[in-house]
């Protein structure tokens, strides 16, 4: 119902504008047949001229504030009371009115003074400079240029045009005495009825243009909703996330200190405060590069690697601890940065360690240019609501994390560093194994190098 008042309400304006048209033409006509074609011509070019004035003082005015409000978020993002979006869209909606203020200019034909034109380019020039300023986070300097050109600019602006406008209105002032009455309505219609016309499509269309911009902010506010709720969870389990492990290393390593305890008993203790302590790292670790990849700060070393060479390291440790990890990784070379390497692996083992099935099978191959390293678990799978979106910062179920031990970053960490190693990472189900493929770039085998070898190692 709404949206069909909205197009009868949209086809009552589009009639609405035809009829002032209509109108607007009318009188035009009616002039042409009462009066000499100079008159009318001479007529027709002062109103153009007076619109374009009125049209161009209005943008202006416009693209003015705008310009200031772009520095004003620019000052609140550096304060932090601003987001860096408000202030993108800020300076977006700036650019657009300045994009205006210049269409005006390029339609001015002969009807803009030298003077004019230029008074208009040195308001653009500076007002573009301001957003390039406020963009980079210069607010400071961005309000220097406001107030000492900017600002002239726009009142030498205003001037010039409020003297074409007032030279402009007497000229048609004394083209009514010459025409006489007809004349007199054909400089009505002119003057009246097309600039009016004019100056209601011209608003219907900022109205359209500001609806727009509405439901674009809407709909951004509502992904920074989002994104606040799953940040606020995140932080929610945060703390116990981290909790859990300390609280293990602390409590056993208090009973260690004690000495009561038995070999047997210290060395599982060790076990234990081994893992803790990994899993806190790796928890760590993902908090740190994302920070970085956030703040576009994560470097890569690439160099020729040994992925089955890697695949053993991360693994070590998880075998020692009595977990059943198979390994089929036959020696791939390929070119990444070892460090990244190595978390990946870490997050997709210990994933399938504390989410999936007792058995892990990790296997490799080389297809065509490509390394292929898949880490499969026999678990019961991966939920298709937490599926969808499985490889998305802060993915969890209700309030739990999506992997105990985990910070849901773990697997959104890998699949960026995947991709910023040139590789792909992809989660399948196949035949009641839950598998995790990594793909990086293969590198062909150094001559007189061994011929690739199989790996086998297993705990229990």
């Amino acid at each position: 119902m709404a949206e069909s008042d909205g197009n009868r309400f949209g086809k009552g304006r589009v009639l609405a504008i035809s009829s002032a048209v209509l109108a607007a033409v009318f009188a035009l006509a009616v002039g042409f047949l009462f009066t000499n074609s100079f008159g009318i011509s001479q007529v027709a070019s002062n109103a153009r001229g007076l619109h374009w004035t009125n049209a161009t003082m209005g943008s202006a005015g416009i693209a003015r504030a705008s310009v200031a409000q772009a520095v004003f978020f620019s000052f609140d993002e550096r304060l932090g009371v601003s987001s860096p979006e408000a202030r993108d869209a800020a300076i977006d909606e700036a650019e657009a009115n300045l994009g205006d203020v210049e269409v005006l200019l390029n339609s001015a034909d002969v009807i803009a003074t030298s003077e004019t034109r230029t008074a208009i380019g040195l308001f653009l020039d500076s007002g573009r400079s301001i957003l390039q300023l406020a963009s980079a986070g210069r607010p400071d300097e961005a309000e220097e240029i406001r107030i000492g050109d900017f600002e002239p600019a726009f009142e030498t602006l205003s001037s010039d045009l409020d003297q074409l406008q007032t030279a402009l209105s007497v000229s048609i002032a004394e083209s009514e005495q010459v025409q006489g009455r007809i004349a007199r309505l054909t400089q009505l219609a002119v003057t009246l009825l097309i600039p009016g016309v004019a100056m209601v499509a011209f608003w219907l269309i900022l109205r359209r243009r500001v609806e727009q911009r509405e439901i674009e902010m809407e709909a951004k506010l509502e992904a920074e909703r989002e994104l606040s709720l799953a940040k606020d969870e995140f932080i929610a389990g945060l703390s116990h996330e981290l909790r859990t492990p300390l609280t293990t290393i602390v409590g056993f390593s208090e009973l260690l200190l004690e000495g009561e305890l038995d070999p047997i008993e210290s060395e599982e203790m060790l076990t234990i405060i081994n893992a803790g302590s990994s899993d806190l790292s790796r928890m760590v670790e993902d908090l740190l590069v994302a920070a970085r990849i956030d703040a576009g700060a994560l470097s890569y070393s690439p160099r020729r690697i040994d992925l089955a060479e890697e695949t053993r390291q991360v693994v070590a440790p998880y075998v020692r601890a009595g977990d059943s990890i198979e390994l089929r990784v036959p020696r791939m070379e390929v070119y990444a940065d070892p460090l990244h390497v190595r978390q990946i692996l870490h997050n997709l083992v210990s994933n399938a360690r504390k989410h999936g099935g007792e058995h892990i099978l990790i296997t490799g191959m080389v297809q065509t240019s490509r390394a292929m390293l898949v880490v499969a678990d026999d678990g019961p799978g991966i939920p298709q609501h937490v599926e969808d979106n499985l490889f998305q910062r802060f993915v969890n179920r209700g309030k739990d994390a999506l992997v105990a031990g985990s910070v849901g970053l773990g697997l959104a960490i890998s699949k960026e560093l995947a991709m910023g190693l040139g590789g792909s990472i992809h989660h399948k189900r196949v035949d009641g194994w839950t598998t995790f493929t990594v793909r990086l770039r293969a590198l062909p085998p150094i001559e007189g190098q061994p011929r690739p070898m199989s790996l086998a190692s297993s705990g229990g």
